[in-house]
Formats: C-alpha cells, sequence, structure tokens
C-alpha cells in the first residue's frame, strides 16, 4: 500500500484566521442552540440497546502499531474499525445497507461559503474530507450484481439533477479527517473539517430553502464530522448561524472526544456515531425526502429564472422581484469531470 503523495489538493487548508475572515469558527467557544443540543441529548447520547462490536478493544489493540506508521497505512488499520461501509465496499463486513463511504472525496467548491461583502480574501482550499459517509446512489446500486438497496429512488435522485456536492453520493452526513500520530497536526484535520462542514452545511441550507423557500432549521441542515490524529478522536456538530447585521456564520464544536487508549470512552464514541448512522437512515432521510417533493417541482423553475438572469440586467431585476423570498442557491458549475482528480480507493475492510 503506497502512502499518499503530498498534492496541492491533498495538502491544502486553511488557517483558523482565514476560515474567520469567510465567517467560519472552528472548535467554537460557544453553547449549542437548544435544537441542536436536544438533539445531541436525546438522539446521539442515548443508550443503545445492542451490545458493543469488539471494535473498540480491537482499536485499543491496534493504536500504538498504526502511530508509528505513514498517514495512509495508520489510517487503513483504524478507520475501518472506528467508521462504517456501505454494502458496496466488498471488503465490508457487517456493512451498512443504503449507504456508501468514499474516500478522499472531493466536494463541490460553489457551497463553500461566499466571500462576505466588501472584503478580498484568498480563495479556500478544495473541500476534500478524507472520507465521506451518504446515502448510495442509485447509479453505483445498479452497477452491482445483485442490485443494491438505496435510500432514494432514481426519480428522487433525478429529481436534484445537478443540484449536488458530488453526483457519486447523495447527501453526505458524516465526514473525517485524519492525521498520523508524527507530522501534521491534529489542529489542521479540524481546520480541514470546518471548511468541509461548512460546505455541506451551506449545501443543505440551500436544499431546503429551494424546497420550502424559507432557511433550513439548525437541525435540518446540521452536520456530524470526525477527526483523528492515531491518538486522540473528536466527534464535531456543525451548524449555520444567522447574526445580528444578517452575516450568516458557521460553527463547529465537540460534542465528543477520547483517546484511542480507552476502550470504555471508545465504546461511547461508536455508539454515537452508530446513533448518528441511525438518524440517517430514518428521521434525517424523512425529512430529505420530504423536501425533495417540494424540491422537483421549485428547482427547475429557479434554473430557467437563473439563466434569463443571467442574460440581461433587467431580467436579474425581475428575478430578485419575482422569488422574493428566496435566495437562489448557487447552480452547481462543476460536473463530475471537472472535480479535481479524487485518489483511489485504500482497501480496508470494514468490521461493524
Amino acid at each position: 500500500m503506497s502512502s499518499r503523495s503530498g498534492s496541492p489538493t491533498r495538502s491544502a487548508w486553511d488557517n483558523r484566521a482565514t476560515l474567520r475572515s469567510y465567517n467560519i469558527e472552528v472548535d467554537a467557544a460557544r453553547a449549542l442552540p437548544h435544537e441542536l443540543q436536544e438533539h445531541v441529548d436525546h438522539v446521539l447520547l442515548r443508550a443503545r440497546t445492542q451490545p458493543p462490536s469488539p471494535n473498540a478493544r480491537r482499536i485499543v489493540q491496534t493504536r500504538l502499531a498504526a502511530s508509528l506508521e505513514n498517514e495512509s497505512t495508520g489510517i487503513r488499520k483504524v478507520e475501518p474499525l472506528l467508521l462504517f461501509a456501505g454494502e458496496d465496499d466488498p471488503t465490508a463486513l457487517n456493512a451498512v445497507p443504503r449507504l456508501s463511504s468514499k474516500l478522499n472525496f472531493n466536494l463541490s467548491r460553489d457551497f463553500l461559503p461566499p466571500v462576505p461583502p466588501g472584503k478580498d480574501l484568498v480563495r479556500l482550499s478544495q473541500p476534500q474530507p478524507d472520507t465521506a459517509i451518504g446515502y448510495l446512489s442509485n447509479h453505483q446500486a445498479l452497477s452491482v450484481d445483485p442490485q443494491l438497496a438505496t435510500a432514494f429512488s432514481v426519480e428522487e435522485e433525478e429529481a436534484l439533477g445537478s443540484f449536488t456536492l458530488n453526483s457519486s453520493l447523495m447527501f453526505p452526513f458524516l465526514t473525517s479527517q485524519w492525521k498520523p500520530a508524527t507530522g501534521e497536526s491534529h489542529m489542521i484535520a479540524h481546520a480541514q473539517s470546518a471548511r468541509d462542514g461548512a460546505t455541506i452545511v451551506r449545501y443543505l441550507d440551500e436544499f431546503y430553502q429551494t424546497a420550502y423557500t424559507r432557511h433550513s432549521t439548525l437541525l435540518e441542515s446540521s452536520h456530524i464530522s470526525l477527526t483523528c490524529d492515531i491518538q486522540a478522536v473528536n466527534i464535531w456538530i456543525h451548524w449555520r448561524e444567522v447574526d445580528a447585521m444578517g452575516a450568516t456564520r458557521y460553527y463547529m464544536k465537540s460534542i465528543y472526544d477520547c483517546t484511542l487508549r480507552n476502550e470504555k470512552y471508545l465504546v461511547e464514541a461508536r455508539a454515537i456515531l452508530w446513533n448518528h448512522i441511525d438518524n440517517a437512515l430514518d428521521a434525517r432521510l424523512q425529512s430529505l425526502k420530504a423536501a425533495l417533493k417540494s424540491f422537483r417541482d421549485r428547482y427547475p423553475k429557479i434554473k430557467a429564472t437563473m439563466a434569463k438572469s443571467r442574460a440581461s440586467s433587467k431580467a436579474s431585476a425581475s428575478v430578485a422581484s419575482s422569488i422574493a423570498y428566496v435566495s437562489l442557491p448557487p447552480t452547481p458549475s462543476s460536473n463530475d469531470t471537472e472535480f479535481e482528480p479524487v485518489k483511489g480507493d485504500r482497501k480496508r475492510q470494514k468490521i461493524g
């Protein structure tokens, strides 16, 4: 297994000052809004009735050996024990139906937070989680024999059209950034995760805004991520708020952390992640499906209106008055061939 190359795409990250200029707060010293705190307390932290898998113990047993490896090899030893894979991964044991896990996964730059008005800033780096877990696409499900079950129908997926973060995975809901035990700081993973999380939060807000002519609720557009340096793991929640001046701010706050030496705490960390998976395949999925019904009707009209607005300034003024409440979502300009190259999959076995 070859190590990762230090390509500009892979190595790029934005420091805290740059992220703050874009209204992205890393490791926010801020209380969670009530709606999100309720979700954390009653959904993510609820006790599980299922007996824990042996993965936490295996992580403890593997940690030291993995920490002596380079980034790719260390991740390959620990990530399959901590996270999850779908049925499209032939190496996975106890795969989770209807989801998929992608490695070094590019997200569309169109949904990065924009430069705030009046500022002249350097461009944010390419959003690219080390892993992204979301709903299995029908295209990939149909490529497997026998065909795999999916969370969304072909018609529902087609309704999104080009409005995707990356067409090979639908609505990613759990991303991660990893660092080796020696070398790059875990703080860099925090910054990269903040960038990725803000991108996904903005995408979800634009999706719900298109569907319902209102901004998303805090929960609808929230996102969960994980960072790990083979010694410690953090689980984060990401969300957006609008401040008193009308500016959108993106926050990232830790909801759990522990070392990879402690089996008891790792069991608790994996329980949180399992609860998030369960919710993603239940309440969150139903929320997305309900919004897709309205999105299917409204998005083509908005795209057509946006096309006319680009044709003339008069049409642009007409758009502003006709759409009124809704701020138009960004139309993704990148197709699959325009994404920066995604590294090939690291083969890894998923275990429970």
